[in-house]
């Protein structure tokens, strides 16, 4: 029996409504679009508080329920993909999946009433917010979008964990500090060695992570990047005139579009760009069009002696093909990678998966596109290949944008590879393999001449060695075999003490002395 249990009930009440409220402020700064790293450490210490105190788990659920729902609603306002289907869906969806992630709250509270108060307890709810995560992440056609470890975007000691367990590492990390936190409150004296140990590893598993940033080697070979998006609403102007099948219209306005990206193309390169990078999508059109634009920009790749990474758009397959290739300075196509992320929302053709590399005098280089980057067991082929320089051309909208691009930045450290990613209507940016940034344009708030977004780096290029390649998504896996057995303990120590509690029960009955 804790001390927290022995405390007078009515101030204990009171105090976890404050708790409750607390948790909900912080809330909306945890993975929405006002994130804040600290926040995410913070907030379940004080649900997992609240959820504790709490009398009845049912009202418990209905308080964190919407605790939880309603700062994510107003927080994720138009983030998600549903705001663009109807206003009422995105608040919708998620109110509705909010409960979920409230489940290891009841695990949790399970393991606290059934078992004696042990430090060792505070692996449960970690194991259980770690595997749930996992869970409903890893499988996800949208990708691992809302994913707790990208609340930790910014903060490079602790992404530094995610070159080892990937982003499920650092979603156990935040949620055994929470539950730590609350066996050490629950104490009231001092803590025990194991509990003690505990903290202190989680110290030194983030200690390490800004040792790594901070003696971070930097390699020897740059190149010159340089990018541009078109300006914010072209693609969505233009869809809209086919829409209205107006497609003469929509050629003549794709056409001259790509007499100016040739013209910018060349510009950049006659500037001193050895890599031209190009937004998703840029290169819209029908087949014809699509094939011209690839061979005039080859013909500048041979002129000026540079690599374009070209991002085609092409309405004349069936189904559309949203693909990106890499010309080299002969004017070759030497990659060719089709998109494979969010097809079934984009209604495009869905690519292979398997990522394409080249090897040039800069590296080697590879290139996928926009959402495919939201898929980390897929981009662990970057790490696995070496890929020095990864391209992530990509189209999003304003209120993603900052939260999409520092997601990407993840699978720069999980692989060890530099990034760099050319958004429209959204964030560009440039960093290393240990997430350092070298470039980041809001393509909402900086424009040149006519195009937004543009950004020209001199990028450090080099594969930096990494675990995740090779351990992938093992560690949420291992959370998740890890789960099981819990639940079957926790289903069995219920039977147990229900049986306990009958056969008690009627012994009273038969003898009321004794029951006293």
């Amino acid at each position: 029996m804790t001390d927290r249990l022995c405390e007078d009930p009515t101030v204990n009440n009171n105090r976890r409504y404050l708790w409750l409220a607390i948790a909900a402020l912080l809330g909306f700064f945890v993975g929405t679009k006002w994130n804040q790293p600290l926040a995410a450490w913070i907030a379940p210490i004080f649900a997992l508080r609240f959820f504790r105190d709490s009398p009845k788990a049912r009202w418990a659920v209905v308080g964190l329920w919407l605790a939880s729902a309603i700062p994510a609603a107003i927080g994720l306002h138009g983030v998600t993909f549903f705001s663009k289907i109807h206003p009422v869906a995105e608040p919708l969806f998620l109110f509705l999946v909010t409960p979920i992630g409230l489940i290891p709250y009841l695990i949790d509270r399970a393991a606290q009433r059934r078992f004696a108060d042990s430090a060792w307890l505070s692996l449960v709810f970690p194991i259980a917010v770690t595997a749930f995560d996992y869970i409903l992440s890893s499988d996800s056609p949208y990708g691992t979008f809302g994913a707790a470890g990208y609340t930790q975007q910014g903060f490079l000691p602790t992404m530094q964990i995610a070159s080892v367990g990937g982003i499920w590492a650092i979603t156990f990390l935040i949620n055994w500090t929470a539950a730590l936190v609350n066996h050490f409150w629950e104490q009231k004296v001092k803590p025990g060695r194991l509990g003690l140990a505990f903290a202190a590893l989680i110290v030194v598993v983030i200690a390490a992570g800004a040792l790594r940033v901070a003696t971070a080697p930097t390699p020897t070979e740059r190149v010159e990047v340089a990018g541009f998006s078109l300006p914010n609403g072209t693609i969505s102007t233009l869809m809209g005139q086919l829409r209205n099948d107006d497609e003469a219209t929509f050629r003549r306005a794709t056409d001259g579009l790509h007499e100016q990206l040739l013209a910018e193309i060349e510009r950049l390169g006659r500037d001193g760009a050895e890599i031209v990078v190009l937004q998703e999508g840029a290169g819209l059109g029908f087949s014809d069009q699509v094939d011209a634009l690839t061979a005039n920009a080859a013909a500048i790749a041979r002129e000026q002696g540079i690599y374009i990474v070209l991002p085609l758009f092409d309405l004349g397959s069936r189904p559309a093909e949203n693909r990106v290739t890499i010309i080299d300075p002969q004017g070759e196509s030497v990659l060719r990678h089709v998109k494979y992320g969010g097809n079934l929302f984009e209604g495009t053709a869905k690519g292979d998966e398997q990522l394409r590399t080249v090897d040039t005098r800069y590296g080697r280089l590879s290139a996928v596109i926009c959402w495919d980057a939201d898929f980390p067991t897929v981009m662990a082929q970057a790490g696995k290949q070496d890929v020095d320089l990864l391209f992530v051309p990509s189209n999003d909208w304003r209120e993603v944008a900052e939260m999409h691009d520092g997601m990407a930045t993840f699978r720069a450290i999980e692989n060890g590879s530099s990034l760099f990613r050319q958004t429209g209507d959204g964030v560009s940016s440039a960093v290393d393999g240990y997430g350092r940034r070298y470039s980041h344009v809001n393509g909402f708030t900086s424009t040149s001449g006519d195009w937004s977004g543009e950004q020209r780096v001199t990028l450090p290029v080099g594969a930096v060695a990494t675990l995740y390649p090779q351990i992938g998504d093992r560690f949420g896996q291992l959370m998740v075999v890890a789960l099981v057995p819990l639940l079957i303990l926790l289903w069995v120590t219920r039977g147990r003490r229900a049986a306990s509690t009958a056969r008690n029960g009627w012994e009273g009955r038969r003898n009321p002395q004794s029951s006293g």
